[in-house]
């Protein structure tokens, strides 16, 4: 089996189908392009850098144990999520009421 280019696969389709304009055999056309074009457009991506965005969030989760690890299992908090957790009135203890 080969893999066809997009010309060659509509040709294929093309030389399959001759000169029928049955409305299955249009249905049949439509399909196939909607879905080469579907699939093509999933090959190419949706436009994310996914190894980019795998490495940040692995170097996130190794800051994440090695906190954990080093500093008795407390919770890790990212450097820019630190001022809105100590912003945050839902997080007071009773023992910070009365210092």
């Amino acid at each position: 089996m080969s893999i066809l280019s997009r010309d060659e696969f509509f040709s294929c389709i093309h030389d399959r189908m001759g000169d029928d304009t049955s409305d299955e055999a249009i249905a049949f056309i439509e399909n196939m392009s909607d879905t080469y074009n579907d699939l093509d457009n999933r090959a190419k991506g949706d436009g994310v850098d996914w190894e980019k965005k795998y490495n940040e969030l692995n170097e996130s989760w190794k800051k994440r144990y090695r906190h954990r690890f080093f500093n008795g299992g407390t919770d890790y908090v990212p450097e820019e999520m630190r001022e809105e957790k100590e912003n945050n009135p839902e997080d007071i203890r009773i023992e910070e009421l009365f210092k």
